[in-house]
């Protein structure tokens, strides 16, 4: 009997998280979906999925009754702003799955649009940096041995951080500002989450037990999904304006994301690395193409980011091996 097909999807509770499992359920994922907990929502997280599992994309009626009976979906509570959930989290997927044919895929898509300033969560890392920028880099390392005992993809086990890749800017201050306390502003926040995520996840990538993982930097363009949620009323109110104009779906996104996944399911990804680099990470631009790195991606920068995020983790008990 083969072992079926896992992913664990951080934010799978709306947007582009939702759209996305419920598209690697139909194509016949068994999803481990995290997200936060309120009440009702593991019943309707999971029935949601079934649901998805049913259309699978064959339109096999007989294929879909089948699926239907066998998948098995799961909702995992974790505040992802707390990296100590995210490691109880992470450590409880690890105990059920490492042996049980492993974890084929983590896609992490949590995050948050904001106009605050700094703001720390219980254990002092900014909000908007832990969501789209720590809490991943948390949950990869953390995921790493049930990812590392995938045995279902053909092509490899995949990572892939939904953010900004390929088009944001690099932060210059990394050395003398690491976490963004003295220098914050919105553009800064969000190029240091992406271009420490491009850094952090290019040297995960390339470490000797992690060479049978692609490891996938992407960006989602505009999408009609509830981003903004936390935004002023005076902001909100336009940018849902924008979003019905020009935003795609958040099913029309999520069907370019999962592609990478999908064809390392089947085969070998089809994605070109930045530099034409042999290992590391690949970064995916909005219609599924690959993208590039920053000017500023180099070791040194790379070294320097890496121990940052050793730092932040380290304060939570999560160890990075160098």
């Amino acid at each position: 009997m083969s072992t079926p097909k896992r992913a664990v999807v951080v934010g799978a509770t709306n947007g582009i998280g939702k759209a996305i499992s419920c598209r690697l359920a139909a194509d016949g994922f068994d999803i481990i979906a995290v997200g936060r907990d309120k009440e009702g929502r593991k019943e309707a997280v999971v029935n949601h999925l079934i649901e998805c599992s049913s259309k699978k994309s064959s339109n096999d009626d007989n294929a879909a009754a089948s699926q239907q009976k066998k998948c098995h979906h799961e909702f995992r509570p974790c505040d992802a702003f707390s990296l100590s959930q995210v490691k109880e989290c992470a450590e409880g997927i690890v105990r059920d799955y490492s042996t049980n044919g492993g974890i084929d895929a983590l896609v992490m898509t949590q995050g948050m649009a904001t106009i605050q300033g700094f703001t720390p969560t219980t254990e002092g890392n900014d909000e908007k940096l832990t969501l789209h920028l720590w809490s991943r880099a948390a949950f990869a390392t953390s995921l790493l041995p049930a990812l590392r005992a995938s045995s279902s993809m053909p092509g490899g086990a995949v990572v892939m951080t939904v953010l900004s890749g390929g088009v944001h800017s690099p932060y210059t201050k990394y050395a003398e500002d690491p976490e963004i306390k003295n220098n914050y502003s919105i553009k800064n926040a969000a190029d240091g989450a992406g271009y420490y995520t491009d850094l952090f996840f290019d040297k995960l990538a390339r470490q000797h037990n992690n060479t049978n993982i692609n490891f996938i930097h992407s960006a989602p363009g505009f999408v009609a999904s509830n981003w903004g949620t936390e935004m002023p009323m005076y902001l909100r109110g336009p940018i849902r304006c924008m979003q019905k104009l020009g935003g795609k779906s958040p099913e029309k996104c999520a069907e370019s994301m999962v592609k990478p996944v999908l064809q390392c399911a089947s085969g070998n990804i089809q994605l070109t690395r930045p530099n034409n680099n042999n290992d590391g990470l690949f970064i995916l631009k909005e219609d599924a193409s690959s993208g590039k790195f920053t000017k500023l991606h180099n070791e040194e920068a790379m070294e320097s980011v890496w121990n940052t995020t050793k730092t932040v983790l380290g304060r939570a008990g999560i160890v990075l091996d160098d």
